[in-house]
């Protein structure tokens, strides 16, 4: 009788931990390499997703757990109510009319311009990018286009083509065809990835000192959500202080930037 009510009272308890631990957070998260890649994966993998593992190893409070989105989908789907929290975003990235708050600045990062790496070509080759063929993400705000994401206006103002494929875009630099590509804009980061993965390519390939813009990564949370971006702010300085932020930034290459 003794064994009978103790294994019961260890399921209640075992029950009870889980009923408060459950509090389930999605976290969206589109392809944007190093923080979400899903290209040529089983499954996406990257800084986000390695932050949604920390942060549910720190604590029993929240289940972080990460849904799948697209850049130009992001914003319908925070408004259908699939997620309510994402990371490594903007303000400035379309989220002005959206009901977030934003937690601290915990990440630094940048998107640079490539081109082939022609003789004749120094970095003032990047001076007029207005003026060139340039590629670059579906969906994505940047900075040489004011942070508009708009299709119609950013082929209107601009001779550029838009992907899904950032590595597809450093390709297209890479096969020096320049009524296809002239400019690409790519994350640093990545980039830094790309040519510790593939260094016969640096030669190949004159990279800007210039920014297009500068990140000033946050995580942004629905107003009234199970989370608030205070207790967010209290995560990621626990991870600060033992180390997970410094590893993720060595692990991904995400350099500091002021």
């Amino acid at each position: 009788m003794h064994v009978i009510r103790a294994t019961v009272l260890a399921i209640l308890g075992l029950t009870s931990h889980m009923a408060y631990s459950e509090t389930v957070i999605k976290v969206g998260g589109y392809e944007f390499p190093p923080f979400v890649n899903s290209k040529n994966t089983e499954r996406s993998q990257g800084a986000t997703l390695d932050l949604i593992e920390s942060l549910n190893k720190i604590q029993n409070d929240y289940l972080f757990e990460f849904y799948p989105t697209s850049s130009k989908r992001r914003y319908m789907d925070f408004e259908a109510g699939r997620y309510d929290m994402i990371m490594f975003e903007n303000i400035d990235w379309g989220w002005k009319d959206y009901p977030v708050e934003a937690s601290k600045v915990f990440m630094t990062g940048g998107e640079v311009y490539i081109a082939y790496n022609r003789p004749e070509r120094d970095q003032h080759f990047f001076d007029d990018i207005a003026g060139k063929r340039m590629v670059g993400i579906l969906g994505y705000h940047y900075g040489f286009a004011d942070f508009n994401a708009d299709e119609e206006y950013l082929s209107e103002h601009f001779n550029i083509l838009l992907s899904t494929d950032h590595l597809r875009n450093i390709r297209l630099i890479l096969i020096n065809r320049p009524e296809l590509a002239e400019v690409a804009v790519v994350t640093r980061s990545f980039l830094g990835q790309y040519l510790n993965e593939f260094p016969e390519h640096k030669k190949a390939l004159l990279v800007s000192d210039k920014f297009d813009q500068k990140y000033r990564h946050r995580i942004l949370v629905r107003e009234n959500a199970e989370i608030t971006a205070d207790e967010v702010n209290r995560l990621i300085t626990e991870l600060e202080a033992d180390g997970t932020i410094d590893n993720l930034r060595q692990r991904y290459r995400l350099k500091h930037i002021d």
